[in-house]
């Protein structure tokens, strides 16, 4: 899951390669918007990036965000497995190699946690 905002400059242009990235080694990956930016801002950010698709992105609930530590940076990608977030966020904006390796680093992490 990654919580993005329009505040930090990168996070909507490069959320479409980060995603793909993601996506093409086996994550899931959603996108929830930064409950602090209100519709219309986030209406106007994501027409000047260019990124359409992202207008009906719903708001994480503040108080999750929050407790996932996802508001101190935008991006910030949470790493969940089995309903378990890891306790590290990844902040910010990365090329493909390293995200991809923090991702997987996240993940084998929670491999010991148990799925139902």
């Amino acid at each position: 899951m990654m919580v993005l905002s329009p505040r930090m400059p990168y996070a909507l242009k490069e959320w479409p390669r980060m995603k793909r990235a993601a996506e093409a080694v086996g994550f899931k990956v959603v996108g929830v918007r930064d409950p602090r930016v209100p519709p219309s801002e986030w209406a106007e950010a994501t027409e000047a990036a260019g990124e359409p698709d992202l207008l009906h992105t719903p708001a994480i609930e503040q108080d999750q965000a929050a407790a996932l530590g996802a508001l101190n940076h935008s991006p910030a990608s949470l790493v969940i497995r089995c309903g378990k977030a890891h306790p590290w966020p990844v902040l910010g904006v990365m090329p493909d190699g390293p995200w991809l390796a923090v991702l997987r680093a996240r993940e084998a992490q929670l491999k010991s946690t148990t799925c139902c």
